[in-house]
C-alpha cells in the first residue's frame, strides 16, 4: 500500500499503465509533463546515479522522521522528499551477514555466511567472506557503466582477494566490524585503506598519549578528522571526480556502532542528557546526520539530485544506547526492534514526494532495484531474492512484493506473512506468533489461538531453510574451529602485503 501525499498535495492516476502522481498545486508542475518522465523509458532518461546510506546499529525509532529525539534533518530530507518504507527489514540483526544480503540481493545463508567475520571467527577450511563467485551490487553495475566507490566500514571478506578494492573502483575505510572515530587510535591489524594503501598511523607510534586524544569516549583533539565526516567528504571527492558518468557511491558508515566515541562540541550540545553513554550515542548521531547532510548538499550543488537514487537504511536494530522505541528488541535479537530499520529513499525523478509504503520489504531489494533502474535486467541464474521495487512504489503493481521475509541465525528463526510473524529462540523447538498490525510491540503470542496458521507458517520457513549452505565459519563449536586467543589478534592479512602509511 502506498500513501502519496496530503495537505497542498492531491492525487491523480489515469491510464492503463496503473501510474499515480501527486501534483504539488502550489509550485505549478505540469501534469502532463510529469506524467510523461513516469511512463518514459529508462533508456530515455539516462542511467540515474545512486547513494546508498548505510547507518551501523540505528535503530527504527532513532531517526527524526520517526519520532526520535535528536534532530535529523538530513536522514529526514530523504524521507519527506521521497517515499518511507515503514515495513523495511535487513536479513539479519547483527552487522556482516545483514551487509552480505545487501550487496548480494541474496539470503547470506544460501552462501554459507552466517555470522560475523573478524579475526575471532576463524575458519581453516573456507576464507570467510562473500565468496568470489557471487557478484555483489558494484560488480552488477559496473558492466552497465557504472564507477563504484565504497566509502566506510566493510566486513564482508578477510582473504586478500575479497579486499574491497578488489571489487569496487575506489574504496576508502577499514575491513572489520568497528573502528576508532578517529581511526588513528586503532590498533596495527585494524588500518584504515584508500585503496591498497594504509593511510593511518597510530597516536602512539607517534608519541601522543591516550590522554591527549579522548576522555570516555569525549575526542579531544583533530576535530577535522572524525571518521563520521571523513567518509561523507571522501564520498563527496568521488562523486566530484565522477559527475559527468553514472556512479554508485556505497556509504556503508560505522555509526552508530561502538566504540561510543564523539566529537567535543557535540558532546556538549547535549548537556541537558545526563546518562553518559546516551549523550555520546546523541552526538553521534548527530554527526552522521550532518554526514548525510555533506552528501546530499554535494548533489544539490553539482545538479545531480534530480537523477539520483537515494537510499537510507540501517544494518540492524539500536543497540543498548537506542530507544529503539515502540519495537521490542534491540540487535542481535529476532524481535522487530532487531530487524525493522529506518527505510527511505528519493528519487525526485521518478518518486513522488511524501510517500509512505507499508508493505513488508528488505534490504535484498536494493540490488535488483537498482539494477532495473539502470537499465540493466536481473536473470534467474542469478538467484535472487529480493525484488525490484520500482513497479509497487510507482504504482503499477498493488499486490505484495513478497509473499513471506525469513530469517535464521544462531538458534534463532523468524518468518513474516502478511501481517503474521512467528519466531523462535531455540532452534525451533517453540514457536510464537505475532499480529504486527495490532500488536507492533510483540507483546501478546497468538501461537495457541492460532495454531494452524502458525503451522502453515512453519512449514514455509522449513521448506525454505533446507535448501541453505550449512554455516562455514562463526562462533558455532559444532564446526570445531578453535578462536585464536583474544588478546592477539592475528592480522587479516599478511604482513607486507600492502603499502604502509608514511612514517
Amino acid at each position: 500500500m502506498v500513501d502519496r501525499g496530503s495537505g497542498a498535495q492531491r492525487q491523480a492516476t489515469g491510464g492503463s499503465e496503473g501510474f499515480s502522481l501527486a501534483v504539488n498545486r502550489r509550485n505549478g508542475i505540469s501534469w502532463f509533463a510529469c506524467n510523461l518522465l513516469w511512463v518514459l523509458p529508462l533508456a530515455l532518461l539516462g542511467k540515474p546515479n545512486f547513494v546508498i546510506f548505510l547507518a551501523d546499529d540505528l535503530g527504527y525509532g532513532d531517526v527524526g522522521y520517526q519520532g526520535g529525539d535528536v534532530p535529523t534533518p538530513n536522514i529526514d530530507s530523504i524521507a519527506q522528499g521521497g517515499v518511507t518504507l515503514t515495513d523495511g527489514y535487513v536479513t539479519c540483526p547483527v552487522c556482516a551477514p545483514s551487509r552480505a544480503g545487501l550487496l548480494t540481493g541474496r539470503y547470506q545463508q544460501s552462501f554459507g555466511f552466517w555470522d560475523n567475520i573478524g579475526p575471532f571467527r576463524v575458519s581453516r577450511e573456507v576464507e570467510p567472506g562473500i565468496p568470489l563467485e557471487v557478484p555483489i551490487l558494484s560488480e552488477r553495475l559496473k558492466p552497465l557503466g557504472y564507477a563504484c566507490g565504497l566509502f566506510g566500514k566493510t566486513h564482508e571478506g578477510d582473504a586478500e582477494e575479497m579486499m574491497p578494492f578488489n571489487r569496487w573502483d575506489e574504496f576508502y575505510g577499514f575491513n572489520n566490524g568497528a573502528s576508532n572515530y578517529l581511526a588513528d587510535m586503532n590498533r596495527p591489524h585494524n588500518p584504515i585503506f584508500h585503496n591498497r594503501r594504509i593511510i593511518s598511523q597510530s597516536y602512539s607510534s607517534r608519541g601522543i598519549k591516550d590522554s591527549e586524544v579522548s576522555r570516555k569516549g569525549v575526542l579531544l583533539r583533530d576535530r577535522e578528522s572524525y571518521l563520521t565526516q571523513v567518509l561523507a567528504e571522501r564520498a563527496v571527492s568521488f562523486i566530484e571526480r565522477n559527475q559527468g558518468k553514472p556512479f554508485l557511491c556505497y556509504l556503508p558508515f560505522n555509526a552508530i556502532h561502538g566504540p561510543f566515541q564523539a566529537p567535543e562540541h557535540l558532546y556538549e550540545k547535549y548537556a541537558a542528557e545526563k546518562d553518559h553513554k546516551r549523550r555520546l550515542n546523541m552526538a553521534m548521531l548527530d554527526s552522521l546526520d550532518q554526514a548525510v547532510g555533506v552528501v546530499l548538499d554535494a548533489l544539490k550543488r553539482m545538479g545531480l539530485e534530480q537523477d539520483t537514487l537515494v537510499v537510507f537504511l540501517s544494518d540492524n536494530g539500536g543497540h543498548e544506547a537506542s530507544p529503539n522505541l515502540p519495537l521490542r528488541g534491540k540487535k542481535a535479537t529476532y524481535w522487530e526492534g532487531g530487524l525493522r530499520v529506518p527505510f527511505c529513499m528519493k528519487w525526485p525523478r521518478r518518486l513522488s514526494a511524501g510517500q509512505i509504503y507499508r508493505e513488508p520489504v528488505i534490504s535484498l531489494d536494493l540490488l535488483p532495484t537498482l539494477v532495473e533502474a539502470a537499465g540493466g535486467h536481473t536473470d534467474p541464474t542469478w538467484k535472487l531474492d529480493g525484488v525490484n521495487l520500482l513497479p509497487y512504489l510507482l504504482g503499477e503493481r498493488g499486490d505484495p512484493p513478497h509473499r513471506e521475509l525469513l530469517w535464521t541465525w544462531g538458534a534463532r528463526k523468524a518468518i513474516r506473512m502478511g501481517r503474521y510473524k512467528a519466531l523462535s529462540q531455540n532452534q525451533g523447538r517453540t514457536w510464537e506468533l505475532y499480529d504486527l498490525q495490532k500488536d507492533l510491540s510483540e507483546e501478546k503470542d497468538l501461537s495457541k489461538q492460532q495454531g494452524e496458521r502458525l503451522q502453515r507458517m512453519i512449514k514455509r520457513f522449513d521448506a525454505w531453510e533446507k535448501n541453505l549452505m550449512p554455516q562455514q565459519w562463526g562462533w558455532n563449536k559444532a564446526l570445531g574451529y578453535e578462536d585464536p586467543d583474544f588478546g592477539q589478534p592475528r592480522p587479516y592479512h599478511e604482513p607486507g602485503y600492502f603499502e604502509k602509511a608514511d612514517k
